[in-house]
């Protein structure tokens, strides 16, 4: 994700991508579990996951997407359950409650399908991701974790 040109827009770029690497070599702040379980669900459909009739394994653009995704999360931010879905997509899961989660479908071509149960609210979306998380998606996920 690059904001500028500029040689100062390059070294914060370079100093951003170093904190998000110690932090990953952290334990509190990891995001090597999340990735982790993409790979997994990604490596699956090539492994013993014999797959039905309307079932469709999961390709490289979807799980680089969710990757993606979950290294720009911002710092401090739960990292979702992660699980593979029939139809070839990476689902990420963020739940507190029966009554507070946030589900996000990562699909092909950058595409987002997102749907919320916050209390008595089941806000719902579709939105393309582009190397960054959409705020929509940053503000439901903090309503799942408020209160």
């Amino acid at each position: 994700m690059n904001f500028g040109t500029s040689d100062a827009a390059r070294l914060l770029e370079r100093t951003r991508k170093a904190i998000y690497q110690r932090c990953d070599n952290s334990v509190t702040l990891s995001r090597s579990e999340a990735t982790e379980a993409v790979f997994d669900a990604w490596q699956s459909k090539d492994e013993d996951w014999k797959l039905a009739a309307d079932e469709v394994g999961i390709s490289a653009e979807v799980k680089d997407t969710a990757l993606r995704f979950i290294q720009n999360l911002p710092l401090g931010f739960p990292q979702p359950e992660v699980s593979a879905e029939p139809d070839g997509h990476i689902n990420l899961e963020w739940y507190r409650n029966p009554r507070r989660v946030l589900s996000v479908s990562i699909a092909p071509c950058n595409r987002l399908h997102w749907a919320a149960l916050i209390g008595t609210e089941s806000p719902r979306g579709a939105v393309r991701f582009i190397d960054r998380v959409p705020n929509m998606i940053l503000d439901q996920i903090a309503r799942v974790f408020e209160g």
